[in-house]
């Protein structure tokens, strides 16, 4: 990555602590973090005193607070949003149980995430005629109205999250995440696949 306008280096060599830069582990912006240890906003990585373990700590800091970003402004893993985009990608309506293993949920967290949203006015749920054990949900006139609200928030979202890059910044960013998304399913065998939200 090139030196960026706003004076931003590059991650291509170690750098020092600045204190203009990071942000808490919890996300919160910390535009001048003081120098006190003892400040519990201060980004951790900042007192690192190896400048490579330094540098990776900041990479992952950021890397988290992304993360972080992305999934409470779509609505959690299993939240309102991604549910009920899911089911206006599956034609407004899905069986219950092809929700509960499309969000790697338990029946009970479902049913209560479910009973939130239907209380909102936004879904109803039905026994499926071809098989009464089972539940269709389905999205109501508002709940549809909703749906295509959060799906174009989505799609403008990503329309404009990376405009900061150009072309060359976003195939390099790509690259790397996909090497590090590879590296970290070998480090950690039993992380879980590609989040559900994501495929919404």
């Amino acid at each position: 990555m090139t030196e960026r306008a706003n004076g931003e280096a590059s991650m291509g060599e170690p750098t020092s602590p600045s204190e203009d830069s990071g942000f808490a582990p919890c996300g919160r912006i910390e535009s001048h973090p003081r120098a006190s240890t003892d400040d519990p906003f201060r980004p951790r990585w900042m007192d690192i005193a190896d400048p490579r373990e330094r540098q990776c700590a900041h990479i992952v800091d950021m890397l988290g607070f992304c993360g972080h970003y992305m999934h409470v402004n779509g609505g959690g893993r299993s939240g309102r949003a991604p549910i009920i985009c899911a089911l206006l990608k599956h034609g407004d309506a899905m069986p219950q149980r092809e929700l509960m293993n499309m969000f790697d949920l338990k029946a009970g967290s479902l049913s209560e995430v479910l009973t939130k949203i239907e209380r909102d006015g936004f879904i109803e749920r039905t026994l499926d005629p071809q098989d009464r054990r089972q539940r269709i949900v389905r999205l109501t006139e508002a709940g549809h109205e909703q749906a295509v609200l959060e799906q174009r928030g989505r799609e403008r979202f990503r329309a404009e999250a990376l405009t900061c890059l150009d072309a060359d910044e976003r195939a390099q960013l790509e690259d790397m995440l996909r090497r590090i998304k590879q590296h970290w399913k070998q480090i950690e065998p039993d992380m879980k696949g590609d989040c559900a939200c994501s495929r919404n």
